[in-house]
């Protein structure tokens, strides 16, 4: 059983069948890191891991965090990479009747927040964690997620060069990149024998 992917997996799967305009896999995948792989859309959305800990000593009470990192392309000169205040210009305004950066970031972040459906409850379509638990799991008792993951903030947009695209550092890709974070996917596993297993 693998929780942290039954986590990723659901919440790649359910961004995927949203109509936000991310349902491929160059638009949207799961990855190490925020980065976006080289052959990508002109948006994309990374979702990758983030921490675990359990909050109890005589049972498991664990607590799983992902991160979302949106990356944008955006056509700026390149000796205006790292410009701050024309990273935040950039994010607020909407480009060819698409919504802006930050519009996107703000979609994501009320999707995301405390899902259920894509965390807890089972026989989901997509796949919720708990269903994908299930699936993964041959046989024996399953301990699923209990509660959701909630948003707990993000990072200001940030303008990046062909180096975040897995380019030369002077490639003209430029783009704006923004990392959201989701915390305390919780699951419960009491312990029910002397000695483990746990599972």
């Amino acid at each position: 059983m693998h929780l942290t992917d039954a986590l990723l997996f659901a919440v790649r799967d359910a961004i995927r069948a949203q109509p936000f305009g991310y349902g491929s896999e160059s638009l949207c995948d799961i990855q190490d890191d925020g980065h976006p792989p080289a052959q990508c859309g002109n948006i994309y959305v990374a979702i990758h891991e983030g921490t675990s800990q359990s909050k109890a000593r005589r049972n498991l009470d664990e607590y799983f965090a992902f991160s979302v990192t949106l990356t944008m392309r955006v056509s700026v000169p390149l000796d205006r990479i790292g410009n701050t205040l024309l990273a935040s210009k950039l994010a607020r305004t909407p480009t060819k009747g698409q919504p802006s950066f930050n519009a996107r970031m703000e979609q994501l972040r009320a999707f995301l927040h405390m899902n259920w459906p894509i965390t807890v409850m089972m026989t989901q379509t997509p796949n919720s964690a708990n269903d994908n638990i299930a699936e993964w799991t041959p046989s024996g008792q399953v301990y699923g997620f209990i509660e959701p993951a909630g948003y707990t903030g993000r990072g200001v947009p940030e303008l990046v060069g062909g180096e975040w695209f897995g380019a030369a550092p002077d490639a003209q890709d430029v783009g704006l990149k923004c990392e959201m974070k989701f915390d305390n996917a919780r699951r419960f596993q009491p312990q029910t024998q002397p000695v483990g297993p746990y599972g």
